[in-house]
């Protein structure tokens, strides 16, 4: 007999919004009813599935077993004849044989997403597995939101002598408490009807979205069947995103190659805390390989998504090494899924060719600098095999143009403003050509990107003044609401009686920027956007920094190792809410934003010492490198 969710899970929407609104506070809630493990003794074949889910309607199938993989695919062949088979399983290993259906051993549960990864968005994936309820239930969450939109979900339920629904908060939020997939189901359905800021409380980033994709639950005999809603893109790693497009038969083009290489730096370094040096500023750096490659047919969307077989792709990532893989122009759920913010809009054909230039934070000048500049250096190889290829962005939130600083430094590089395409919505595009980023914070910072700064610093210093230069500078930031030096007066104040002069580089042209930071031999600063300036060094400098311990990106160090000179790391205590006393964990992602102290007592004395130091060995500026294209 089937029994429909459809009517139950309205029901218990209706009776949760109750409950948050306290209609029934005086009384214990029930708890929500739920998918019912069936009595022992009330076991149906597998046979049932076709009951429960049209072959009709299956294009693409999934199964997961755990031994007999031929022989259970050999069955469900019989009984979905016109739909496109792989069997998933985590037995012993089978000889290599033409079976006329996909067949592959997975060791761990990672396999399982690599392995979804690497055929079309299934209709139906069913679980065979008996007496393995944590292996499911982990399965269920790696792999629901794989399926296609409208497909279906389909576990075995296990006999229990109790079938009573566990109490709210039973499931732990990280996925990881005992239970099975009936416990998962009926939670999450619970967590449908809570208000959107109790669920986020509950929920981690991967129940959120499992919670939004789940559009009804069946049971049928002993199978749950569940139903899900909506398109969701799977993220991997560069390499196994490459390995998945091969299997599905897709092969980009590379147009470009830069080996992998080791630099050691070329600064010397003093940090003010040698643990923190040596884990944040290594005497070497490995740099990984970068390519230029072409894709065809691919989804684009604002804030540098790009998608491919419902695969994102590597482009899509401003930092790239993060393992949480997060997408701030998707819904992000979780390191493995994502999906669209605009669901269920039609993308915009856009025919042509069009190199991906697009930033998750656009119109911030830090990140157009060291993300959207460091992917140029394969510009001219692209150029050269379609010379109508165009640039595509998308502007800043709330405008309808790029900021104008981000044209002149295109001008600098020789792409005019004609050959700038603006996207506010998804769109198909024809050919997308994407370059892996040659600035990878905190990971490594590659030559090429050094040849790119150069070609600009070249193309906007015939436009900056030529009033005389201060020897010593010290970057402030006239106006910040987040990573404030909070006693910045009296830390300025020591710079400035040592001779510096305080610049805010607001205040200046784009080619008077680039020819302050290509000469001054003495560069101090906070750590940011204002010092990541020094991309335009003609060379070696005496760089000063200060940072928050908990501001983990390094990019001052990364380019004063491509340049050379002395780096004088201050590292600076932050302070997070509740006063410098307060705990890391209560300032959340604003960790990474925190304001932060210059301790004076203790690192003052090494600050002022250093700043006597510099006295007549300042050198005199050096004249820009000419650039090598």
């Amino acid at each position: 007999m089937t029994r429909s969710w459809s009517g139950q899970l309205r029901s218990l929407v209706s009776r949760a919004r109750a409950r948050a609104r306290g209609a029934t506070a005086a009384a214990t809630p029930a708890p929500p009813e739920g998918p019912r493990r069936p009595p022992a003794g009330t076991r149906q074949p597998l046979e049932t599935v076709r009951q429960a889910v049209d072959p009709a309607g299956v294009r693409d199938l999934v199964v997961i077993c755990r031994d007999r993989p031929v022989l259970l695919g050999r069955r469900f062949q019989e009984w979905y004849p016109d739909a496109r088979l792989t069997v998933l399983y985590d037995g012993p290993q089978v000889p290599a044989a033409e079976h006329g259906f996909g067949l592959t051993r997975f060791a761990h549960e990672r396999g399982i997403l690599r392995a979804l990864a690497s055929v079309p968005p299934a209709d139906l994936i069913v679980d065979t597995r008996r007496a393995r309820p944590a292996a499911v239930r982990s399965t269920f969450r790696r792999a629901f939101l794989a399926l296609a939109d409208g497909g279906r979900y389909v576990a075995r339920l296990e006999p229990a002598p109790d079938d009573a629904a566990p109490a709210p908060g039973d499931t732990a939020r990280n996925g990881d408490s005992a239970g099975d997939i009936v416990d998962d189901v009926r939670e999450l359905v619970r967590r449908q009807g809570l208000p959107t800021s109790e669920r986020r409380k509950l929920s981690n980033a991967l129940e959120l979205g499992l919670a939004r994709a789940l559009a009804g639950v069946t049971t049928e005999g002993d199978l749950l069947v569940l139903r899900k809603k909506g398109e969701h893109v799977l993220k991997l790693g560069v390499e196994d995103t490459r390995t998945a497009l091969a299997a599905r038969g897709v092969e980009p083009r590379v147009i470009a190659r830069v080996p992998a290489e080791r630099h050691v730096s070329a600064s010397s370094i003093w940090s003010s805390d040698a643990a923190l040096a040596a884990e944040r500023l290594p005497d070497a750096v490995d740099v990984g390989e970068l390519t230029c490659t072409v894709y065809a047919d691919v989804l684009v969307a604002p804030r540098q998504v790009a998608v491919l077989e419902r695969l994102l792709l590597p482009t899509s990532y401003f930092l790239p090494g993060r393992s949480s893989r997060r997408t701030r122009g998707m819904h992000y759920y979780g390191s493995d899924y994502s999906g669209l913010l605009q669901e269920g809009v039609e993308p915009e054909a856009l025919p042509g060719t069009f190199y991906h230039l697009d930033n998750q934070i656009p119109g911030h000048y830090g990140h157009v600098i060291t993300h959207d500049l460091s992917k140029l250096w394969a510009w001219d190889a692209a150029l050269a095999e379609h010379p109508g290829l165009r640039l595509l962005f998308s502007p800043p939130e709330g405008a309808d143009d790029l900021p104008a600083y981000t044209y002149e430094l295109l001008g600098a590089y020789g792409i005019g403003r004609e050959r700038v395409r603006l996207i506010t919505g998804p769109v198909r595009v024809e050919r997308l050509i994407t370059a892996t980023q040659a600035f990878q914070q905190p990971n490594f910072l590659s030559p090429a990107a050094r040849d790119v700064w150069a070609r600009v610093t070249a193309g906007l210093l015939p436009r900056a003044g030529q009033d005389p230069l201060p020897e010593r500078v010290f970057v402030s930031r006239r106006v910040a609401t987040r990573r404030r030096c909070l006693n910045g007066d009296e830390v300025e104040r020591r710079f400035e009686d040592a001779g510096f002069v305080v610049v805010y580089p607001e205040d200046l042209s784009l080619p008077d920027q680039v020819r302050l930071f290509s000469a001054v031999p003495v560069v101090a600063g906070y750590a940011g956007s204002g010092l990541i300036n020094t991309v335009f060094s003609a060379g070696p400098a005496t760089r000063i920094v200060l940072a928050s311990k908990s501001y983990w990106a390094t990019n001052e160090y990364h380019i004063a190792a491509m340049y050379g000179g002395d780096l004088h790391y201050f590292w600076c205590d932050p302070v997070f809410p509740g006063g410098p006393g307060g705990s890391p964990d209560d300032a959340g992602t604003g960790r990474f934003h925190a304001d932060y102290v210059f301790d004076v007592g203790r690192d003052g004395p090494a600050l002022d010492a250093l700043l006597a130091s510099l006295g007549a060995a300042v050198r005199q500026p050096e004249q820009p490198r000419p650039t090598s294209r």
